[in-house]
């Protein structure tokens, strides 16, 4: 009996190594491994997100970027497609972003209009008659007034199941809106962080000043944290001072960005007025304009507006006339050139010439070049017709446009004084270590910091300025003019 059990006992040990050993060579095989609820860890970044991901639409959008994004992080360097692609995505998440929280606005306000409906029909009365007033009525007429009563309650009801409904409705399509702006401003973050961890990594990697003040730039917009921790753990050669300064920088660099936009809608707001005058006169051939110009001259010196024969005598005027076609030779600008001439010459005979000065009329927005009279038609002496009110607030407009541009000039001209002198400054500290290692280890330790002050200064600025300012710092060798 007892060598029956141990038998029994030994099979069924055998039975269970085997069952385990197959079920841990078919976990092996499809890295099949037990995985609690809720616990993220163990999942890639793609089920994690969709997770978060209410919406249709977010996890249609999230399912088309998968591959681009996981190929995107796998890249050691990214390539200019990958970085413009993930460019649009970041500028479509946030635009559509955007639009939703715009129809949210709208909704909340339909929403509360909604609200205020419903509680008005909640507070309807129907005013039902009470026992005594319907005592003074006889039978028929209580009947007619019950029934009318019966009628408006049950209008008032279905209006209250109307306005219920349409509040259910509304209020709905604004959760759903809410909804999907969550979800798309989580989209937003993530595409956030996906260039943020790459701009880290090429951190690592960047010895040019140019691309790593742009890898700076870009983290200060896409609103990352911690950025001297992370440049400190990225183990550039660089000082602490060192990181503030590229940082500071970059900030300035942002800003002189954003005033040189600004600058550049308020010039192309202020062309806007002109815009026909110049498509007018780009119409013109070139013979064209320079008959024109040359009208718009003789009006200058003699005062006068209404055509370049208008004011002269009959002979300056059929000369004009006559040589205004086309030379024998087939050159017009000659013939231009000598209508001038021989039109000074019969206004000096004939007395009609006066020496004045030329004419300054202030041209507004609205003037036009028309063939006759240049630069709009004033009238037909030198002087300007009376200015109108919309004369006056064009005027008015013009000035204010033109003080909005010398601000936004003179905010940038200043921002780019700042920028200079911090460059300057850290190329100064930079000098003067330099020069201090020279003087405390000769000529040897001298040459390797200025190795060392190139490279800090071409990672910080530029190679261009790294080269400009170790030439002024051999310059000044003598006196020692940069670390004074």
């Amino acid at each position: 009996g007892g060598l029956g059990g141990k038998k029994s006992s030994l099979g069924q040990s055998r039975v269970k190594s085997m069952s385990a050993l197959e079920v841990h060579e078919v976990r092996q095989l499809a890295g099949d491994t037990p995985v609690k609820d809720g616990d993220l860890q163990l999942k890639g970044p793609h089920e994690q997100l969709m997770q978060r991901l209410k919406s249709r639409a977010a996890r249609k959008e999230a399912d088309s970027t998968k591959n681009f994004l996981a190929a995107y992080r796998k890249e050691t360097i990214p390539s200019p497609s990958g970085e413009a692609k993930l460019d649009e995505l970041l500028k479509s998440a946030a635009r559509r972003a955007e639009e939703l929280r715009e129809r949210s606005q709208e909704l909340e306000m339909e929403v509360a209009e909604a609200e205020r409906k419903l509680e008005k029909a909640n507070t309807a009365n129907n005013g039902r008659a009470s026992d005594s007033e319907m005592q003074t009525l006889n039978a028929f007429e209580r009947s007619q007034r019950r029934i009318q009563e019966d009628k408006h309650e049950e209008d008032l009801q279905k209006q209250r199941e109307d306005v219920q409904a349409n509040y259910a409705k509304v209020h709905r399509r604004m959760q759903n809106e809410l909804i999907e702006l969550r979800d798309y401003k989580v989209l937003l973050r993530e595409y956030r962080r996906v260039r943020l961890e790459k701009l880290h990594e090429t951190l690592q990697h960047t010895t040019d000043g140019r691309r790593l003040r742009g890898c700076v730039r870009e983290m200060i917009r896409h609103g990352a944290q911690r950025i001297l921790q992370k440049m400190e753990g990225a183990n550039l050669p660089f000082e602490p001072w060192m990181n503030e300064v590229l940082v500071n920088c970059c900030h300035v660099e942002i800003r002189i960005e954003e005033a040189e936009d600004k600058l550049l809608h308020i010039r192309r707001d202020a062309l806007k007025p002109v815009k026909r005058d110049v498509e007018a006169m780009l119409a013109r051939s070139k013979q064209e304009r320079f008959e024109l110009l040359c009208q718009r001259t003789w009006q200058g010196r003699h005062g006068c507006t209404t055509g370049v024969g208008g004011g002269l005598g009959p002979e300056a005027s059929a000369s004009m006339g006559s040589s205004k076609g086309t030379m024998p030779d087939g050159n017009s600008t000659t013939a231009s050139r000598t209508t001038l001439v021989h039109m000074e010459d019969q206004s000096a005979k004939d007395g009609s010439f006066r020496a004045r000065p030329p004419l300054v009329r202030r041209v507004s927005a609205d003037s036009s070049f028309d063939g006759e009279g240049g630069v709009g038609s004033t009238s037909r002496c030198g002087t300007a017709p009376p200015a109108s009110a919309a004369t006056t607030g064009d005027a008015r407009t013009s000035e204010q446009v033109l003080q909005e541009m010398r601000a936004a000039e003179a905010n940038i001209q200043s921002l780019r004084r700042l920028l200079n002198d911090m460059r300057h400054n850290a190329a100064a500290v930079v000098c003067n270590q330099i020069r201090q290692a020279e003087k405390s280890g000769g000529r040897e330790a001298g040459k390797r910091a200025a190795e060392w002050g190139n490279q800090i200064l071409s990672m910080l600025v530029s190679e261009d300025f790294a080269k400009a300012t170790m030439k002024e710092l051999q310059k000044s060798a003598p006196t020692a003019k940069l670390t004074q």
